[in-house]
């Protein structure tokens, strides 16, 4: 049984002072109230949901069929698999305020990508940092998913005002140890039994809540996300499971041939000396029937019933399918219904455009600010600073091109750019149509030390050839 309000509002921990203490009531109601809707669209992802029977026309043994359809986990993976990290940007480094090897030892690609699909799945995820233990990386940088922790939206900052962390729960579902992040401390609750909550606080120099939310589709009325399981996502994908038990259904009933006798006894067949269903089924099963002719001399009339059709079920299927698409932007073959298949690649790409477009929003303004503060505050905990280094907002984090395009493709885009690439590095006007703004801004930094470079090369000739030159005058 899970906490109620009285629980929450009775809470009580040594060591927290009444503010604290009344942040962490705060987000321990915020992940209650939550935690059914996040745990229902986990099963949905994880095809666990329960059927949903309309109670109309299925009977009672299709309803005990686990029907399983696997578009919601789609809907959160497609998008999700288009936000893959491709390191930090720094003009004029090659390692960004040394995190490469911060960011190795905490495999932070896989983290991020596995905080994104969580995002995804529920609306927001967080990811945590915080010292190393001895013989752990320096900083440890762990993401967690919206079941297991909750925070709250500073919109003046931008950026967390709290959050909490459910480091572990007893069998009945309640916390028995929680982290609590605040601007100024990380205080770790743990339960101990017949004692109570007791807490260990650490100071925190950031000044900055030691976590970062990573979001789908943010909104002025909700900062933190919201989940691409909507209702309407679920809603369409119960009907669609409801229909692939129809369709079970037509296929049970309808896989051997009705056949009708006409002219038999009733008795024969539904009365007390009838033939078992075993007795029936072989009947209808057997290739050869051998009737004989009544005591009249009248024999049974016998018919073969016209078998009903898929279509109607598959056709439904399809509409489903294309709802389904319509609300999550996948295209309906990754659902698995055939439906004009795109043959070309343009065909194909505009089959993903509104997919594409989702992905480069996220990609350009929603996940690389994710980013940027993970790595703003791991550089402060790891160099104990109390604000981040003059040059941080010049840090950019980039991330692969959604569109996965071939690498001949790539290669013939590079080739075309490169032979004009002197020339429209003095334009930054054009090259602002094909780059993003810090990628200008690189582009021109590599092309300023190239050209220092050339300088210099082209220096060091002249001084060579002075030099070699005034040999040959003296020994003539």
């Amino acid at each position: 049984m899970s906490w109620t309000s009285e629980d929450l509002d009775s809470l009580r921990v040594e060591g927290l002072d009444d503010s604290a203490l009344g942040e962490a009531r705060a987000l321990l109601k915020v992940w209650q109230s939550r935690r059914r809707k996040n745990l229902k669209r986990s099963l949905y992802f994880d095809t666990e949901q329960a059927f949903k029977d309309l109670g109309i026309a299925m009977p009672p043994q299709l309803r005990k069929c686990n029907y399983v359809l696997g578009w919601s986990t789609q809907a959160v993976k497609k998008p999700a698999l288009r936000s893959q990290f491709d390191g930090l940007r720094l003009p004029g480094s090659a390692d960004p305020f040394e995190l490469g090897e911060l960011l190795d030892a905490n495999q932070f690609a896989l983290e991020l990508s596995q905080a994104i699909v969580s995002a995804y799945k529920h609306g927001m995820s967080l990811i945590t940092v915080g010292k190393g233990a001895p013989g752990e990386a320096p900083v440890q940088i762990i993401g967690h998913s919206a079941e297991s922790c909750a925070a709250r939206w500073d919109n003046r900052s931008r950026r967390l005002a709290s959050a909490l962390t459910i480091s572990d729960v007893d069998q009945d579902g309640k916390p028995t140890e929680f982290v609590l992040y605040l601007r100024d401390a990380v205080a770790t609750c743990l339960f101990v039994p017949g004692a109570g909550w007791v807490a260990d606080v650490q100071s925190n120099r950031t000044g900055r809540v030691l976590a970062v939310p990573v979001r789908n589709d943010p909104q002025l009325n909700r900062p933190l996300g919201r989940s691409r399981l909507t209702n309407s996502v679920m809603r369409l994908n119960d009907m669609a499971v409801r229909t692939l038990g129809r369709m079970e259904g037509n296929a049970e009933f309808y896989s051997s041939p009705q056949i009708a006798l006409l002219g038999v006894d009733y008795e024969s067949f539904y009365g007390e000396n009838a033939m078992s269903e075993s007795e029936k089924f072989k009947l209808a099963m057997d290739r050869l029937l051998a009737i004989s002719k009544d005591e009249d001399g009248d024999k049974p009339d016998l018919k073969q019933l016209q078998q009903a059709t898929m279509t109607p079920h598959s056709d439904m299927m399809r509409t489903i399918a294309m709802a389904f698409a319509g609300e999550t932007s996948i295209p309906p073959s990754s659902l698995g219904v055939i439906h004009d298949q795109p043959a070309s690649a343009e065909a194909i790409r505009a089959a993903e455009h509104d997919l594409l477009i989702d992905a480069n929003y996220h990609n350009k303004f929603v996940h690389p600010e994710s980013v940027k503060q993970v790595a703003e505050i791991a550089v402060m905990v790891r160099d104990n600073l109390v604000a981040p280094p003059d040059e941080f907002w010049r840090l950019s984090a980039r991330f692969a091109d959604p569109e996965f395009r071939s690498l001949s493709a790539q290669s013939d885009a590079v080739q075309k750019l490169a032979a004009s690439m002197d020339q429209l590095v003095n334009h930054p006007v054009l090259l602002e149509q094909i780059f993003s703004d810090d990628q200008v801004e690189r582009i021109q930094e590599d092309a300023r030390r190239s050209a220092g470079r050339n300088a210099l090369q082209a220096l060091v000739a002249q001084n060579a050839h002075r030099l070699s030159g005034g040999s040959d005058a003296v020994e003539g």
